[in-house]
């Protein structure tokens, strides 16, 4: 491996490193800090510059995806004990108890509703979740039109339950 030559003649106060071939600039203390201001998104600063800050960050949320996600409205929804123990929603996403979850054939459902539209899945995939919770389950049907709860409802309703059981399982460590 070899490196570029470097002229001493470029290297002085001036901040500039002379290159045979080229020219690399010494950011000064005025550039860094004006660089800094520029990674800091306030609530007044462009729709770009919050998306660059949002596609920096590997943690971040963006608040447009959050909300589309949130407002997505529920097919179907499982209830037991007054609680919600799956849903089926209307963009074809599930959520259920991993216990129900790990119960359930996917690949043997997935081979059944390959030919099916959208719809017809989301029945299916209802009716199999139905099947598998038995008669003692509470079944909410909305199909796909018309007022439904929404994804960001139900979060907001199992919020206080989730909080309750994480802290049971903290306290029984």
């Amino acid at each position: 491996m070899s490196s570029l030559p470097v002229t001493a003649a470029g290297i002085g106060s001036s901040g500039v490193y002379a290159l045979n071939g080229g020219m690399v600039t010494r950011f000064s203390a005025a550039t860094k800090a004006s660089s800094e201001m520029m990674a800091r998104v306030g609530v007044g600063d462009s729709a770009f510059q919050q998306q660059m800050r949002i596609a920096a960050d590997p943690n971040a949320v963006d608040p447009a995806v959050t909300a589309r996600s949130r407002a997505v409205q529920a097919h179907t929804l499982f209830r037991q004990g007054g609680q919600v123990v799956a849903a089926v929603w209307r963009d074809g996403q599930t959520q259920m108890s991993n216990g129900l979850a790990a119960r359930l054939d996917w690949t043997a459902l997935e081979r059944q509703t390959a030919s099916l539209s959208e719809a017809q899945r989301r029945d299916a995939i209802a009716s199999a979740i139905a099947k598998q919770l038995g008669g003692g389950v509470q079944v909410q049907r909305y199909g796909d039109s018309g007022a439904a709860p929404t994804r960001g409802a139900l979060i907001d309703e199992q919020a206080p339950a989730n909080r309750a059981a994480n802290r049971a399982v903290r306290d029984g460590r």
